[in-house]
């Protein structure tokens, strides 16, 4: 009737190759989200010239654990819109009006921090009192935008339903 502490104050790993304790560290902050404060015990390997497989095994679980590692959030202060949601379709009026208006560039006489805020009105991302949160969110959906295979094939000239790229032109 006495409580387990397996798995909760003590580890068991019952598998034959054990895992790296640095490695295993380094999982848990990546999962933890927690900061490196902490210093770290790392393990060094004795003879390492004659030891190529515990480096290649090292550097295998290294590669592993940041192909694994969650992606990265941010918290905003104020309310954003995901970003799904601002890569939806504009409505067709909202997209002619974008092919013939003049959009908001450099050589518009506007301080860099009104341009900003007419970009972000444009694509519909609020600005609040300060411009780096509104920010984070435009070059998060610019990097969105350029990795999405639809907007891709659209810019090499691929079948596809004819629209040029947007408000975002040429990539």
């Amino acid at each position: 009737n006495k409580p387990d502490p397996l798995g909760l104050t003590v580890l068991d790993e019952p598998a034959p190759t054990q895992s790296d304790p640095t490695v295993l560290t380094l999982q848990l902050r990546a999962t933890t989200k927690s900061s490196g404060v902490q210093p770290m015990l790392v393990r060094s390997i004795e003879h390492a010239d004659k030891n190529a497989r515990q480096i290649n095994s090292w550097v295998a679980s290294i590669n592993d654990l940041h192909r694994h590692k969650p992606a990265p959030s941010v918290r905003y202060s104020k309310p954003m819109p995901d970003i799904e949601s601002l890569m939806q379709i504009w409505p067709a009026k909202f997209e002619e009006l974008l092919e013939t208006a003049r959009l908001p560039d450099a050589e518009l006489s506007l301080e860099l921090a009104d341009l900003v805020r007419a970009m972000c009105a444009i694509l519909d991302i609020p600005v609040y009192s300060s411009l780096t949160e509104s920010l984070h969110v435009l070059f998060t959906l610019y990097s969105e935008f350029k990795a999405n295979v639809h907007f891709q094939n659209q810019l090499e000239g691929l079948p596809d339903d004819g629209a040029d790229g947007g408000v975002w032109g040429p990539m």
